[in-house]
């Protein structure tokens, strides 16, 4: 017969993990066999020239299982690994490593579809989260970097240049209410130079940080009104001038989004206020010039003259006294 020439005997296997056992087979002759490593894990497969080919399983001392393919005692090809802690993966090997493409679950239910190097995501795939959001794009030794997408479990989703796992330099979101955002990130929140649009009201272009309208910028509103200025906390701050579609206009400080501290208000027609402002109205000393040649000059409460004031007609009439709701008491 063909292998009458062989003998059986004791061969020594080296495994690829370098671990010693003893194998009685013909060491030539491909066949099935049980393999006990040094450290109590075991594997069976086929045996060829002393090494697992083909497929075969392990189990190993530490709980982790493998089933799948081998190549010169390597896992090689398609396999399924699974660990101790029950995140799994299944797809291919090289060398003994997770390498090509493949499916790795982790056992929070998160898992990760696509490329992988030496054991970790690499190159493109999509890392989806076990509350639906996730990530679409490149990785680099098991993170996200390049170019990629997040896709919050809403639909939200943000796209741009990945570095450490979060979106930095520029990018672009669309959000599912219909707003969206162009422009400049750091660590996945709008930073820097942007524009952000507005389903229905409008638009803002200028300054970010965290997320918010930070800095100087540009506001335009569905209406037709228009703030130009400084913002602190996605709201008009310091100064600014603020134009109504109707063009009246208020030029001076804001503060908390609202006309606070020293401005000048001028109307349509040609009135013109300046003075202390709070909470969007005249409250304090200011002096008001009307279109028709009178002016007023004194206290203002919540936009009415109240307090001491004199009211100058342009003929010279003077009325001066203690006012009330924007009327001269007797």
């Amino acid at each position: 017969m063909i292998f009458a020439n062989l003998r059986s005997k004791t061969v020594l296997l080296l495994t690829a993990t370098l671990e010693i056992t003893f194998l009685t087979a013909y060491p030539q002759i491909a066949q099935a066999a049980t393999i006990t490593l040094s450290d109590g894990s075991k594997c069976e497969g086929t045996i060829k020239d002393g090494l697992l080919n083909g497929q075969g399983k392990c189990n190993y001392k530490n709980g982790d299982r493998y089933e799948g393919n081998f190549l010169a005692g390597k896992k090689q090809g398609i396999g399924i690994y699974t660990f101790a802690d029950k995140t799994r993966y299944q797809g291919e090997f090289k060398d003994d490593s997770m390498e090509g493409k493949g499916v790795e679950t982790y056992a929070d239910g998160d898992r990760y579809e696509g490329q992988f190097l030496k054991g970790q995501p690499h190159g493109t795939g999509a890392y989806i989260s076990a509350n639906g959001g996730r990530y679409e794009g490149e990785f680099q030794n098991g993170n996200p970097q390049g170019k990629g997408s997040f896709i919050r479990s809403n639909g939200d989703k943000c796209s741009g240049i990945v570095t450490e796992g979060q979106l930095n330099g520029t990018g672009v979101c669309t959000y599912t209410n219909g707003n969206s955002y162009k422009g400049e990130f750091n660590n996945s929140q709008p930073s820097g130079t942007g524009e952000f649009t507005f389903a229905k009201d409008g638009t803002y272009k200028g300054q970010f940080a965290n997320g918010q309208f930070q800095g100087t910028g540009v506001r335009k509103f569905a209406n037709g009104n228009r703030y130009e200025g400084g913002f602190a906390n996605g709201k008009p701050n310091g100064k600014g001038i603020y134009t109504f579609a109707d063009r009246n206009k208020y030029e001076g400080e804001f503060g908390d989004g609202k006309f606070n501290g020293q401005g000048i208000y001028t109307f349509a027609n040609g009135d013109r206020c300046e003075g202390q402002f709070k909470s969007g109205q005249l409250s304090g000393t200011a002096k008001c010039v009307y279109a028709n040649g009178d002016r007023y000059e004194g206290e203002f409460q919540n936009g009415d003259k109240e307090g001491k004031g004199v009211y100058i007609y342009a003929n010279g009439d003077r009325l001066e006294g203690i006012w009330k709701a924007g009327q001269i008491q007797n």
